[in-house]
């Protein structure tokens, strides 16, 4: 077998041996990750209060109570109609 038979064989090869020597690298320099790579890569925990959360639970409840109302006048506009509701299926 010639070497221009083979070159998809050997394309595959190089490309694998590409992949598997980039995935071993550390992606930089030691000293760039000894001054702030491990810092840099966790995000900052926002702080949240009791306040915030109730905030928070309230505009999640109003926004569950308006989906409920809107399916519904979809519902109804839909029986009024004619159109066939689809219920959803159970598995």
């Amino acid at each position: 077998m010639s070497l221009l038979k083979n070159w998809k064989l050997i394309l595959a090869s190089l490309t694998l041996a590409m992949f598997t020597a980039c995935a071993g690298s550390s992606g930089g320099s030691e000293e760039g990750a000894a001054e702030g790579g491990a810092a840099a890569s966790q995000p900052q925990k926002e702080k949240i209060d009791e306040n915030k959360l109730k905030k928070t639970e309230q505009e999640a409840m109003a926004l569950t109570d308006e989906n409920h109302k809107l399916r519904k006048e979809i519902f109804e506009a839909k029986n009024k109609l004619g159109i066939p509701v689809d219920r959803p299926a159970e598995e």
